[in-house]
């Protein structure tokens, strides 16, 4: 382990440059390797396609793309995502209109809006060229991480080295400010150790740790928190790694009444917080209709330049050259007043919001903000939480460290998964303010997890404590062991499945809906292969009509659970062999996330003889049989 603070930045750039490696090389030998066939039906390719519509929007060109019936597979190309445009055809064609790096700003079927990293193709007829449209590597991500680890190796003044020493816990816990400079935020409707958390952050410290188990409140803590901050007239930046959490943010503070702004493209937003979006509000101005009357002078001047692509005359050639330039500077100037917008939105809200990545937008790169908070800090790689941090000399990171880590691909990139909250709790256990009261589940449910991961300090609060279904134990291991529920491995994706263990699993959750139709259900296996067995299986329930089609029922891997909840969850563990193999369940944290989903019922599935072999789940076990909470499968079988 790094113990200066450039050996461990260092190590985190090559660790990410491995990630960044990893992810190119992958995507390059299925690319290089494969036929055309074999690209479309992996949904990496669309070919032919052909160009439906061309116009200009903010950053280059942008086209309307739609692809024939065979060509490829329906919405493959998820919004935001990085592709490459090629012309169909001879190595001329594509010498002659070039490729084209662009970006989906909108998927529908077989027909696609692009953006080009750039104005495109000048005066071609691109209508009339078939084009081959490839997924590449999204670097984006990797520059703005890599863009924070290089402003944090070469930062100078002593302040900033020493709030960075201090956030990768390898410094002096910053000294505490002075009580009277303390925000005076309101404490209404906040339990104790809520209360605490937002005085944390109204300290003004330079950083502050919130350790937020599930159902503790973390959400309600921090928007408490930053309501506080923006009351008292402080900017603040607040961010999460995915853009769901990101949009949960900003609908809750909007909920509270602030003016939160989310930076992002609309087409990642969720649809109930897209008014809320920059690009939203700044069309809402109305200086924005010169922008969209000047971009429409802009249009039909590249029009009257296209129209003379045949005549080779001097004076068309001159006319063609005056229309393009007259475009090119009508495009410049609405994006200079388009731009002058979004700053004046930026500046003018309580709270602007972002994903970790976005916070190194280009518009928010001139705005000062005092506080910068980091929610769901757990599952955040450390070089995008140091994004954030770039952006105000103080830090709020908000999260779990028990929960899932953050999603690393490569083995070199591993030093990565150790992210800065944990790193931080585990140095200064005492600077960090714990939740302590969790509001989602039964205290049985909770009760492994606090004793594995919280010291015991976890209490449910009086009105979950006891809820539960009637006839379903509040927490269940069934075990599988002797049943002949054997695990496969598809030829594919080398994933995992167990049928039978499926059925019981589904015969389980057609039970538990029959007895509770009202109820909310989520049931969830380690791996993709076992997902989609279980959905075949709960489709064929519908359409027999053994289940209600109105039934809330979600069915997903753990790692898509994180965050949710549900009256009841059903974990199908999956494993089951001679070897004692797990697999993913190694991960103590996954097997806790599926647990802590649940609220009143939570039973999980699987074979004692495999799964007692890992230590955390031979302890669980063990702890199900302490608390007469372990059955067999047998008992539903005779």
């Amino acid at each position: 382990m790094a113990d200066h603070p450039l050996d461990l930045l260092t190590s985190w750039t090559q660790a990410l440059l491995a990630e960044r490696d990893e992810e190119r090389q992958r995507l390059k030998e299925v690319l290089a390797s494969s036929s055309l066939k074999v690209r479309r039906a992996e949904g990496l390719t669309w070919s032919p396609a052909e160009v439906t519509e061309a116009s200009y929007a903010f950053g280059g060109a942008k086209w309307s793309l739609s692809c024939q019936e065979g060509g490829g597979l329906p919405g493959i190309f998820r919004v935001g995502s990085a592709v490459l445009l090629t012309p169909v055809g001879n190595p001329k064609d594509v010498e002659e209109w070039g490729t084209w790096p662009a970006r989906v700003m909108k998927m529908r079927g077989m027909e696609m809006d692009v953006v080009l990293e750039g104005d495109g193709p000048e005066g071609v007829a691109i209508q009339h060229i078939k084009w081959t449209v490839d997924a590449r590597a999204d670097e984006r991500s990797y520059q703005a991480m890599a863009h924070a680890l290089s402003h944090w190796v070469n930062v100078e003044s002593p302040e900033l080295k020493s709030l960075r020493d201090a956030a990768l816990a390898l410094g002096k816990w910053p000294a505490s400010p002075h009580p009277e400079d303390a925000v005076p935020g309101n404490l209404v409707d906040l339990n104790a150790a809520q209360a605490n958390a937002a005085m944390a952050v109204w300290s003004r410290a330079p950083l502050t740790l919130l350790h937020g188990p599930p159902g503790t409140g973390k959400t309600r803590t921090l928007v408490a928190a930053i309501a506080g901050l923006t009351e008292a007239g402080e900017k603040v930046l607040a961010s999460a790694p995915s853009n769901m959490a990101v949009d949960v943010l900003v609908e809750r503070l909007s909920e509270v009444g602030l003016n939160a702004v989310r930076v992002g493209h609309p087409m990642r937003v969720s649809d109930h917080v897209l008014e809320r979006t920059l690009d939203a509000q700044v069309q809402q101005q109305p200086e924005y209709s010169r922008v969209v009357k000047t971009r429409q002078e802009a249009e039909q001047r590249q029009r009257e330049a296209d129209r003379y692509v045949r005549n080779f005359g001097s004076e068309q050639r001159e006319a063609r050259q005056a229309a393009r330039a007259d475009a090119r500077a009508m495009r410049k100037e609405a994006e200079e007043l388009e731009a002058y917008l979004a700053e004046k939105v930026i500046r003018e809200a309580d709270v602007v919001c972002a994903t970790l990545v976005g916070c190194d937008d280009r518009r928010l790169r001139g705005v000062s903000f005092d506080v910068a908070v980091v929610d769901e800090a757990a599952q955040a790689l450390p070089p995008a939480t140091l994004i954030a941090m770039r952006r105000a000399p103080r830090l709020v990171l908000c999260g779990d460290p028990h929960q899932l880590p953050p999603t690393v691909k490569s083995l070199k990139g591993r030093p990565l998964e150790n992210t800065m909250l944990e790193r931080l709790i585990g140095e200064f256990p005492d600077q960090t303010v714990m939740l302590e009261v969790q509001h989602r589940m039964h205290s049985q449910i909770m009760s492994a997890g606090n004793a594995q991961f919280y010291d015991g300090k976890l209490k449910a609060h009086e009105a979950v404590a006891s809820r539960s279904l009637e006839g379903l134990k509040p927490w269940l291991w069934v075990d599988t062991a002797g049943c002949g529920f054997e695990e496969e491995r598809s030829e594919e994706g080398g994933s995992v499945s167990n049928r039978e263990e499926a059925r019981f699993v589904v015969e389980r959750a057609t039970e538990w809906l029959a007895a509770h139709p009202g109820m909310s259900l989520g049931v969830v296996a380690p791996y993709s292969a076992q997902v989609e067995l279980l959905r075949d299986l709960w489709r064929e329930r519908v359409v027999s009509g053994e289940v209600a089609t109105s039934s809330d029922v979600t069915i997903h891997t753990v790692d898509g659970f994180q965050g949710q909840e549900r009256d009841g969850m059903i974990v199908s563990m999956t494993r089951s062999n001679d070897r004692g193999e797990v697999g993913f369940l190694s991960e103590s944290r996954r097997i806790h996330v599926a647990q802590t989903r649940a609220k009143m019922a939570c039973m999980l599935v699987g074979d004692s003889a495999t799964l007692s072999t890992d230590p955390y789940l031979g302890w669980l076990l063990e702890h199900a049989q302490d608390s007469d909470a372990y059955d067999s499968a047998w008992s539903w079988m005779m």
